[in-house]
């Protein structure tokens, strides 16, 4: 097919003309953001001393650390997240929440409801990272918004989880939160243990995946206070629901009542037998080395193993296996037995 000289001209003058617009727009926008760093970094060397005494000297925030254009405000967003990220003070945060909902409100209000999906994103990070909480309406209303990437609804279930905990938790266990295992225990690995303690009275509502989920984060939180709850699990007609309690207790390391876990002894399901040859190393030797011995000759071999280590790694627990295998019968348990004191765990 042949293509009429003038066209073809035209077509090329067309494409070197968005050419020519696009350089001209990228070197115009290179020399923006080079400015607007420039002016941020020279706003950090000359005011850095005056943010270190206005948040650790009980002094009136200086007139003249209120932002005046957008370079200011990005370098104040970078002292403030040195601050939260690296800093504790209970006093700092709290002038870094007030002068951000005061000073700091319009901007990120003006980036939330951006086109742009990143810039949306960095308004929600730091609305929690700074506290905003004078966004948290307009945020409610964002999250009605039928087109939301998943980045945006996982934050904006942070964002709600922060600033209206009652309302948050009375929803949590709606099924169409629809998310994924780590956005789940990301999500719950940020609450605090009074809110993990409320979502325990209704853990029944929640979707039994998300049951699961919530249990392994109990165990990764390691608080002393979930330890009733995972407790009385042990008993729950779900065997998942059982083993991965048995499971986060192991990881908080500590056990009440010998008696509530033995009864696993007996169990038809190897992973429940396994957790109580861990959990046994908890007790002294002499206490529960009958339920080891009995352990270390279980017909799977993953609880063998368990239990062989369990022992090795306890006070006289080297000598205990030698005993066993020169007294025992079963050659599956005397050769586990002989593989944990050669590797020497």
């Amino acid at each position: 097919m042949k293509i009429p000289i003038d066209v073809l001209i035209i077509g090329i003058v067309s494409l070197s003309l968005i050419l020519a617009i696009l350089s001209i727009y990228m070197v115009l926008k290179g020399t923006r953001d080079n400015i607007i760093s420039r002016k941020k970094k020279k706003y950090i060397q000359n005011k850095q001393d005056t943010w270190y005494r206005y948040f650790n000297d009980d002094v009136p925030l200086p007139s003249e650390l209120i932002p005046n254009n957008k370079s200011e405000i990005k370098a104040i967003e970078e002292i403030f997240l040195a601050y939260v990220e690296n800093i504790s003070n209970p006093t700092i945060k709290k002038k870094i929440r007030k002068f951000s909902n005061q000073y700091l409100r319009r901007y990120y209000l003006n980036l939330l409801l951006h086109r742009r999906w990143s810039l949306r994103m960095n308004a929600l990070y730091r609305i929690v990272s700074f506290e905003i909480d004078s966004l948290v309406d307009e945020c409610k209303k964002f999250a009605k918004r039928a087109k939301l990437s998943s980045e945006e609804r996982f934050k904006l279930l942070i964002i709600h989880s922060m600033f209206d905990e009652e309302s948050f938790i009375n929803e949590f266990g709606d099924s169409s939160l629809a998310l994924s295992e780590y956005e789940y225990k990301k999500l719950l690995v940020s609450f605090s243990v009074e809110i993990l303690e409320k979502l325990m009275l209704q853990i029944d509502k929640f979707p039994e995946e998300y049951q699961y989920y919530f249990v392994d984060v109990l165990g990764i939180k390691r608080n002393l206070s979930f330890l009733p709850f995972l407790e009385n699990n042990l008993s729950h007609d779900n065997a998942e629901i059982r083993i991965r309690s048995l499971k986060a207790i192991n990881e908080i390391g500590m056990i009440t009542d010998l008696d509530r876990y033995t009864v696993f002894l007996d169990s038809p399901i190897w992973e429940e037998r396994l957790m109580l040859a861990k959990l046994l190393g908890a007790f002294p030797l002499e206490q529960v080395y009958p339920y080891l011995e009995e352990l270390l000759q279980d017909e799977n071999w993953w609880v063998r193993s368990q239990s062989a280590r369990t022992i090795g790694n306890s006070k006289d627990g080297k000598s205990r296996l030698e005993t066993f295998i020169a007294t025992a019968q079963d050659q599956y348990a005397i050769e586990m037995a002989q593989e944990v004191l050669v590797r020497g765990y």
